[in-house]
């Protein structure tokens, strides 16, 4: 079994669309006493990684306390077969996924494995994929059956490494993307990169995240295999208060910490099938057990659907907006300097010569 000591990546964090998937102190007690497969998984096409995880139901109706001390019993069985069938017409190939150990999460069940099933390939948009989890010692079959989706189409902000405009009130810094076929659920992530430096000297990189809330969409445009097809355009502006107001939700005080330097934002815009729109949704309504009424297992509870992201990287602020950071009664508590961060580890990706000759001046100033 491989080991990594890395955090399940961003695709199960933003994952609002797996928001328990991740979770350690969720209700894995069923009243009928029996063992019972709890899948969550999505099927990535902008990327090659592709993540499955399973767990089991509990057959002990016990205190939380005595469940947490022995936690074992939700893992899922070491000799499980997991794999997914890529369809076309009367033909398919097989992906098969291998365990990986993930760093363990805080949590009531902090003691349970947290154990990943992964491959690596890239969805094709016009097959289709079966997911098969196997057990041979008991003979247990689960499989779920999905459709690929395409990423969300981002229209703004595109080109990393330049200065956006977040100051001028009349014409704000805005997000903009359109809808895609099969995606009935976006969900719009903007990160806050920076250096933190500490009165020691000792620095750290860090990154906080916030996430709006998820937009859907009814009738998304028609699947054509020969052109794409673009629907509804989103807008998401974000005044200046307005991302006063998100860095001051999602970056933490910290009483040790000499300054902050602001390093980049970054924009994500992830599209799910229909079959996280549904789960999304009642996530959103519902904080107890009731969230897990939807399931596309088959033999098992769970979701397994189709994700797509776009994303801009480097997304840099103007001038005025940097020199405001530390004087705005929101954000002047978070520490930050009035210039941005630079040094060798953020290179500056390959554009296009004007591209370069702008990226170059800023960069001087």
């Amino acid at each position: 079994m491989k080991k990594n000591a890395c955090r399940l990546p961003a695709l199960f964090l933003i994952t609002a669309f797996l928001l328990v998937s991740c979770e350690n102190d969720i209700d894995l007690f069923r009243k009928d006493q029996q063992k019972t497969y709890v899948v969550y998984g999505l099927l990535n096409s902008s990327g090659s990684l592709q993540q499955v995880k399973v767990r089991l139901t509990s057959v002990t109706d016990a205190p939380a306390d005595e469940l947490a001390a022995d936690s074992s019993e939700f893992s899922a069985p070491p000799g499980l077969e997991v794999s997914v069938q890529e369809w076309y017409r009367q033909d398919y190939a097989l992906f098969r996924f291998e365990p990986v150990d993930y760093d363990k999460q805080p949590g009531m069940f902090y003691h349970t494995r947290n154990t990943v099933y992964e491959a690596r390939f890239h969805p094709d948009m016009d097959r289709e994929y079966k997911l098969i989890i196997s057990n041979p010692d008991s003979g247990d079959l689960v499989t779920s059956k999905i459709v690929p989706v395409p990423a969300p189409r981002l229209g703004s902000p595109t080109w990393p490494w330049i200065r956006y405009n977040f100051s001028d009130d009349k014409n704000p810094f805005n997000i903009r993307f359109r809808e895609v076929p099969r995606v009935y659920v976006y969900l719009v992530k903007f990160t806050i990169r920076y250096l933190e430096v500490g009165f020691g000297n000792d620095s750290a990189i860090r990154e906080s995240s916030y996430v709006f809330k998820p937009r859907y969409s009814d009738n998304p445009p028609a699947y054509d295999a020969l052109r794409e097809s673009l629907g509804t355009e989103h807008n998401r502006f974000m005044t200046r208060p307005y991302t006063y107001s998100i860095m001051s939700q999602v970056i933490p005080d910290r009483d040790s910490l000499l300054y902050r330097k602001l390093i980049c934002f970054k924009v994500s815009v992830w599209g799910g099938d229909q079959n996280l729109r549904n789960y999304t949704e009642l996530s959103d309504k519902f904080s107890d057990n009731r969230r897990y009424i939807f399931n596309n297992i088959n033999n098992g509870i769970g979701v397994f659907g189709a994700c797509g992201f776009s994303s801009c990287d480097g997304v840099l602020p103007d001038v005025e907006f940097m020199d405001s950071l530390p004087l705005h009664a929101l954000t002047e508590r978070l520490r930050f300097r009035s210039d941005l961060h630079r040094d060798g580890e953020f290179t500056i990706p390959s554009r296009p010569d004007d591209f370069i000759t702008v990226i170059r001046e800023i960069r001087n100033e």
